[in-house]
């Protein structure tokens, strides 16, 4: 596999608004940033602040549904896939747009690596909050495997991952039956309700 820097197979990368949109009380159309991008989702939350048609004309960017999301400030590497949302983004969320010749599904496993990461943090820059330079993010070394190889990698991990997170959704399900046993355990002792008398000292 050649190796190749993420702005010379991506078609554009770039970051969101640098400045603080208006705010309105009412909206379906979003001011979302790096925080808002969760496993492969934008998530929006109560706190997700919201703009009019105005703002979204003004400040939005044309994405597609072959972009992806990347948080470059604070928390750095959260990963959403961009799906037709009406958003405007802020400037702690990237966007990556691949051409025909780039699995997006395929950039989004990559960037989770180790490999990835340990770039990333080598080149950090802030004091107190982490930032992740645009010219570090354009600047990645991917591999670079035909099309079909990037399919195939992309598919083969949505199904094994998909394994381990139902997995990991189980043993948290258990985890969670185990602690209201515990609490409602300590909880019929200390009133009485479940007598211990002759029980080891």
């Amino acid at each position: 596999w050649e190796v190749k820097r993420l702005k010379h197979l991506s078609c554009r990368i770039g970051d969101g608004m640098h400045t603080t949109p208006n705010y309105v009380d009412v909206s379906e159309i979003y001011f979302i940033n790096g925080n808002n991008l969760n496993n492969g989702k934008i998530t929006i939350t109560e706190n997700t602040g919201r703009i009019d048609e105005d703002e979204y004309a003004k400040f939005r960017i044309s994405l597609n549904k072959d972009t992806i999301l990347i948080s470059i400030n604070g928390t750095i590497g959260n990963l959403a896939f961009y799906n037709k949302e009406k958003v405007i983004l802020g400037k702690s969320a990237a966007y990556i747009k691949c051409p025909a010749s780039l699995s997006k599904y395929f950039v989004y496993y990559s960037l989770q690596t180790d490999y990835i990461k340990n770039y990333f943090k080598s080149s950090y820059s802030g004091t107190t909050i982490e930032n992740l330079s645009l010219e570090t993010l354009k600047n990645t070394p991917l591999p670079f495997p035909n099309l079909v190889e990037q399919i195939q990698i992309a598919k083969y991990l949505d199904k094994a991952t998909s394994m381990i997170d139902e997995a990991v959704k189980k043993i948290e399900i258990r985890i969670e039956l185990l602690e209201e046993y515990k609490k409602s355990l300590i909880h019929n002792i200390v009133t009485g309700k479940v007598n211990v008398q002759g029980g080891d000292e």
